[in-house]
């Protein structure tokens, strides 16, 4: 089994299982090589998107509050939630992991905030402890524009739709390696940009694969 992917900007591995089985059997039979493969998956990239939301938040998460989401997320999956998941891709599956950790994130760092905000508020009410959270995904609705270059958006917004290199290039009619060498020219323009400008399209990237994902749920 590959390794998950690191950030936003990272390769996506490739898999040698079918993900539909595996998303069948993760939650009946975890035993089986391949739902193991795909649950130690789920791990390592739930606990490397907290750790980016937490970063990207001031360390708003300690280690601690980490483990903690992490499990919560795969209690997410384990009680129901894959049911929901009708992709058929790995990105699309990433995407579908990433929406549940950042939603687990966010409803996390708004408890802190709160709380701290009614530590430090003398005249602070009692009743504030039970304010309403805002919606997660609100975060999500402040759209990003990517710095790059159209053709650079609309290329990346493609392979994303495909799901996967080897996709693309049938569908597009191009070898893979043409598809790898693309790829690899996008990402260097991206580590040309400056340190905001990357925030701005890695946040531009999840917001889009995000959306992908929602194309095909509604699909």
């Amino acid at each position: 089994m590959s390794r998950a992917p690191a950030g936003p900007g990272a390769a996506i591995p490739e898999l040698d299982f079918d993900l539909r089985d595996a998303v069948r059997r993760i939650a009946a039979d975890r035993h089986a090589p391949e739902a193991k493969a795909l649950f130690d998956l789920v791990c390592r990239y739930a606990h490397r998107r907290l750790t980016t939301v937490s970063r990207r938040c001031g360390n708003a998460l300690t280690e601690s509050e980490q483990e903690e989401l992490v499990g919560d997320v795969l209690f997410q999956l384990m009680q129901g939630s894959l049911a929901a998941f009708r992709g058929e891709t790995l990105p699309e599956f990433l995407a579908f992991v990433r929406t549940i950790c950042d939603r687990s994130a966010w409803r996390v760092i708004r408890r802190k905030e709160r709380e701290r905000d009614i530590v430090e508020t003398e005249s602070a009410a009692l009743e504030d402890w039970s304010v309403d959270l805002p919606r997660p995904d609100a975060f999500l609705e402040v759209r990003a524009e990517t710095p790059l270059p159209d053709a650079d958006r609309e290329y990346l917004v493609a392979l994303l739709r495909s799901g996967s290199k080897a996709e693309f290039a049938r569908r597009t009619g191009v070898s893979r390696a043409a598809v790898t060498q693309r790829v690899q020219r996008i990402q260097s323009r991206v580590q040309e940009l400056s340190f905001g400008d990357r925030l701005v399209h890695e946040a531009w990237l999840d917001q889009t694969a995000h959306a992908v994902t929602l194309e095909t749920l509604d699909g």
